[in-house]
């Protein structure tokens, strides 16, 4: 659904430029055309935003050595324990 909002308020945009409507109508078919795109560039800029934030972070998660790798202690003659 997102994908097609843009579009079609760029084609109310058209519509309103060669059909006019008149008075106040004519002002909020056109603010709500606006705001619909506005709306959905500021949703794909932090769509975006946010696919970057996560791709850095896994990037900096897999380049930090992992510490949860057990250690083996030898506590006698032939035997071994997971510390």
């Amino acid at each position: 659904m997102a994908k097609w909002i843009p579009g079609a308020a760029v084609f109310g945009l058209l519509c309103l430029m060669i059909i006019p409507a008149p008075g106040i109508w004519g002002v909020l078919i056109g603010a709500a055309c606006v705001l619909a795109i506005v709306g959905s560039l500021c949703m794909l800029l932090l769509d975006r935003v946010a696919s970057a934030i996560l791709v850095w972070r896994a990037r900096m998660r897999a380049r930090r050595p992992s510490r949860s790798r057990s250690r083996v202690v030898h506590s006698g003659s032939g035997m071994a324990r997971k510390v």
